[in-house]
């Protein structure tokens, strides 16, 4: 018996899992000089993919997916060969480990979905091969997204005179269409708080549920809510440090310029009333919450914001009795999410959480391996809200707690890539500190959700209908993640790259 086979194939991959992100740690720690790293990063950086292949090799092998679907495993790792290629460009000292990071979280999210698809419950069907689709799309998606606010900033620097300073054909096309449409005409930052607000209102007006369908894709335009809140708070903040960032300043001008955020979560604040969905209402309180708090500095317009939360809970706690005589219905959901949290065991409407605290428990540190768990009996709809639970439960708390620790370093990948932007304010003002706050909201709007999915499933939170980023089966989430992921790599492009 050699060594390898002394030990479950599991215990390997989570090995090579642990190794991986202490690579992706030591990457962000240590500052690699931009003029004299380029060689370097890109050598980190194929070490850092190697070890995302080895991880599905590893999982895929131990499911004897190369057993009974050769095709989509083969289909995978192309993907990650040619996206690794695609995205090697982009890298430099800021972002070495930051696509690294996400395909961990997706290629562990393809094999817990293959996984599902060998119970003998027939928990899901054709979700692993939809998965590797939407991924494509997704970072498609991601790669255009690159490209384009890459082309607006050129544009808003230069002017439509991109054939002056080299740009190939194509981004010259694009972009006089690109200037006539938006850059020339100066289109208000309020178009963002627009979508947002329609983004918003749709769960409210055709249901929390609400799907569009194009073709055999069915798309849920409240996902895209992330991004449009993170570009509007980015403008706004911008807006702020421009024109009310003077200590001077008159302190009702600078509460006045909290009004339009917060009039925006009233949204989710009914949707969280007459959906009963409490994710978006968490998510995005934090996410201005932090905003605010890094782009003005000031504890001044925190504690406002902080008040109004405290206040609206209050008056929510006061008001309950004639909510509850009015929307009833509502109301006993929202008792009933409340009352599980807080002891589930004793409601039998928490017998989910309590299928998914029971998995986690039964799993120990080990786990109990790649297809030896019992996925069946714990809780429905597994793929979606409840898949960290499966990572746990057959690679064990060490399994769960890499997974956690992963979401940690991509936090501090996107501080850093933020942080890094101040030193591009020698050749562009404007557009570090726009790049700083952007990559900020895309970074914590990521790691808020997988927190909030995490802490409802573990029951440390409530639960709620959010997914978990990279990892769960869903067609826009995938999408949104990707494009999220799109904008904060464009923010850590350096000064050489975005010219």
């Amino acid at each position: 018996m050699n060594l390898f086979s002394a030990y479950p194939p599991h215990f390997w991959y989570l090995l090579l899992y642990a190794f991986g992100l202490f690579v992706a740690f030591v990457t962000i720690v240590w500052n690699i000089p931009q003029q004299k790293g380029r060689l370097g990063a890109l050598t980190v950086y194929a070490l850092l993919f190697g070890v995302v292949g080895g991880l599905f090799a590893l999982g895929y092998s131990a499911l004897g997916g190369f057993q009974r679907d050769r095709e989509s495993g083969i289909i995978v790792f192309a993907l990650l060969g040619i996206i690794g290629l695609l995205f090697a460009r982009h890298v430099n000292g800021r972002n070495i480990a930051l696509f690294p990071l996400i395909l961990m979280l997706a290629q562990t999210g393809f094999l817990m979905l293959y996984r599902l698809s060998l119970s003998s419950a027939k928990i899901v069907g054709t979700e692993f091969s939809k998965q590797i689709i939407f991924t494509v799309m997704g970072l498609i998606l991601m790669f255009a997204a690159i490209w384009l606010t890459k082309l607006y900033f050129l544009l808003d620097v230069h002017g439509d005179r991109l054939d002056l300073i080299g740009q190939p054909k194509i981004n010259v096309w694009v972009g006089h269409l690109l200037y006539t449409a938006c850059v020339q005409r100066k289109i208000s930052y309020h178009i963002w708080l627009i979508l947002t607000l329609i983004l918003l209102a749709i769960p409210l007006v055709f249901g929390a549920g609400m799907r569009m369908s194009l073709g055999a894709i069915q798309v849920q335009p409240s996902e895209f809510v992330k991004m449009t809140l993170v570009v509007y708070l980015t403008h706004h903040l911008t807006r702020y440090r421009q024109k009310i960032g003077a200590w001077d300043e008159p302190i009702s001008s600078r509460i006045a310029f909290l009004i339009p955020p917060l009039l925006t979560l009233m949204l989710p604040f009914g949707g969280y009333i007459l959906q009963k969905d409490f994710g978006p209402l968490m998510l995005y309180s934090l996410l201005i919450v932090c905003m605010f708090f890094v782009g003005t500095s000031r504890l001044l317009e925190v504690g406002v914001i902080l008040l109004v939360f405290v206040g609206t809970i209050v008056a929510y706690n006061q008001f309950f009795p004639y909510i509850t005589a009015a929307l009833p219905r509502s109301a006993t959901i929202i008792i009933d999410r409340i009352n599980i949290w807080q002891n589930p065991w004793l409601y039998s409407k928490g017998e989910q959480l309590v299928r998914s605290l029971w998995a986690m428990k039964a799993a120990g540190l080990w786990g109990m391996g790649f297809g030896a768990g019992h996925p069946e009996f714990f809780a429905s709809e597994v793929q979606h809200d409840f898949i960290f639970t499966l990572i746990v439960h057959e690679l064990g708390l060490a399994g769960g707690g890499l997974v956690i620790l992963t979401y940690a370093l991509f936090l501090w990948q996107g501080i850093r890539i933020a942080v890094a932007t101040k030193y591009d304010e020698t050749w562009n003002e404007e557009w570090a500190w726009f790049r700083l706050r952007l990559a900020l909201g895309c970074t914590l709007v990521l790691f808020f959700q997988a927190m909030i999915n995490i802490g409802g499933v573990t029951n440390f939170s409530l639960m709620t209908g959010i997914t978990l980023p990279f990892v769960s089966y869903g067609g826009t989430s995938i999408l949104v993640s990707y494009l999220l992921a799109g904008i904060l790599s464009f923010c850590s492009l350096t000064q050489h790259e975005m010219r």
